[in-house]
C-alpha cells in the first residue's frame, strides 16, 4: 500500500518545539519548493526575517527583496497561518499588488485564505482626551495629552489665538 503524498508540505517540528531558526529553515525550504514547482527555479531566494516587533502576519519588501514574518503572529495563529502568510508574500515577489493575477498566483501557491487571521493588536479604545478649538469648534481626539497645540484648520502654524482647550479627560 502506497503512503499518501505529503511532499508538498514541508516537514516541521511541532509548534511547541519550533524555534525562530527552525521557522526560518522551514520557510527557506518552502520557498525552494515553491520556486522549483511554480517558477522553474527562476526566482532568487529572498532574505527571510522573523520580527518580534510587528503586529501583523508579514510583508514583502521589494527594494530589499526580503520577507518579514511576525513571530507574534506565528505564536498566536500557528504554523498553517504562518505558511499561508509566507506563500502570500512569495506571490508578492511577482505581483506587488492584490490584483486578479496576484490572487490567481497566490491560489496556485497554496494560499488558502484571502485575509489573515484576526488582528494581533487589540481593538482601539475610545480616545482618552478630547480637545476643542475655541474659534471654529473643531474637536480633536487624542490618547496622549497635548501640552501646546493649536487648531490646524484655523491656522497651519501654531497660533495661541486658536490654542486647543481640553474638553474631556477620561480618568481611567
Amino acid at each position: 500500500m502506497k503512503s499518501p503524498d505529503t511532499s508538498h508540505e514541508p516537514a516541521v517540528p511541532p509548534l511547541s518545539a519550533l524555534t525562530e531558526a527552525q521557522l526560518l529553515e522551514a520557510m527557506h525550504a518552502e520557498f525552494d519548493r515553491l520556486n522549483a514547482e511554480h517558477f522553474a527555479g527562476e526566482l532568487i531566494r529572498p532574505t527571510v526575517i522573523i520580527s518580534r516587533r510587528k503586529a501583523y502576519g508579514g510583508y514583502y519588501q521589494p527594494q530589499r527583496h526580503r520577507i518579514v514574518l511576525s513571530w507574534q503572529a506565528y505564536r498566536e495563529h500557528g504554523w498553517e497561518e504562518a505558511l499561508n502568510t509566507f506563500r502570500h508574500e512569495v506571490a508578492h515577489i511577482k505581483h506587488p499588488n492584490h490584483s486578479k493575477a496576484f490572487w490567481e498566483l497566490a491560489s496556485q501557491l497554496g494560499v488558502t485564505k484571502r485575509y489573515a487571521a484576526s488582528p494581533l493588536t487589540p481593538p482601539r479604545t475610545p480616545h482618552r482626551y478630547v480637545y476643542g478649538c475655541p474659534v471654529c469648534g473643531r474637536r480633536v481626539h487624542r490618547n496622549r495629552r497635548i501640552r501646546q497645540a493649536s487648531c490646524g484648520v484655523c491656522d497651519k502654524n501654531y497660533n495661541p489665538k486658536f490654542a486647543l482647550k481640553l474638553l474631556s479627560d477620561d480618568q481611567r
